[in-house]
């Protein structure tokens, strides 16, 4: 009984080759999967920095788009999403944290992190406007680094924001040759990765994915929940550290 059905199914499958002119498809593990490199993974974006209406127009501009379903609100996280050269970005804009209460800072960094979980976060993408640091923008980068701890250096970008053309002699010379210890220890810290955006034609898109895409491949990692707890738990560690160190003394 066995060999009849195993004799009629191997006429059917003749059958069929006979009619498709002996071609077939031949099915393999390599062939069950899309090639590696079609494969473009997702982005999750956060943009930081003291200013929201910059951080806003950064977004769109990345985005391509004019309008958010979601409105801003300056004081809490908002996640903004889209296709963008291919592959698909999460941008989450962080709040300006220099000079709010601590527990505020901590839920809204906590917030900010888990928005990006589990991936994790790609890379923090400073915006700034072309031009000298402001007391602000020292105090938000000082509050970022002791929140997010000095390893969120290794996953920060520079945008510098412009409204006409990025490669104008004021914008390069400002970059790459300004002796403002302030931008020069900005661009230091974070291995001098900027990319100068046009807010207008938004022509260095590519570029700013390219970037944080390299980014990512040479670090093979993002800024995970994990790092982010870690983080606090060694402040914890050493501010214990330290009051045991005066009790003593």
């Amino acid at each position: 009984m066995l060999e009849d059905g195993h004799s009629l199914l191997m006429k059917k499958i003749e059958k069929i080759v006979h009619e498709n002119k002996g071609t077939f498809l031949t099915f393999t593990e390599e062939t069950s999967r899309p090639k590696s490199e079609h494969i473009k993974l997702a982005l999750n974006l956060v943009l930081c920095g003291r200013r929201g209406a910059g951080k806003t127009s950064a977004a769109k501009a990345i985005l391509g788009q004019t309008e958010f379903d979601s409105v801003s609100n300056p004081s809490e996280c908002v996640k903004h999403q889209g296709e963008v050269c291919g592959r698909w970005v999460s941008l989450v804009e962080l709040p300006a944290l220099y000079g709010k209460p601590h527990e505020a800072v901590m839920e809204e960094s906590f917030r900010c992190i888990s928005i990006c979980d589990p991936e994790g976060v790609h890379a923090f993408i400073l915006v700034l406007p072309v031009g000298p640091l402001t007391d602000e923008d020292k105090g938000e980068l000082k509050t970022i680094q002791n929140i997010f701890s000095s390893r969120v250096d290794d996953f920060t970008l520079i945008l510098f924001t412009v409204e006409s053309d990025p490669a104008a002699p004021a914008f390069v010379n400002f970059i790459r040759e300004n002796r403002d210890r302030d931008i020069q220890g900005l661009l230091q810290s974070c291995g001098g990765r900027h990319v100068v955006l046009n807010l207008k034609d938004k022509q260095q898109i590519p570029e700013l994915l390219d970037e944080v895409e390299k980014m990512r491949v040479e670090g093979s990692r993002c800024f995970s929940k994990d790092m982010f707890t870690r983080a606090q738990m060694e402040k914890v560690v050493e501010q214990e550290n330290m009051n045991t160190r005066v009790k003593l003394n």
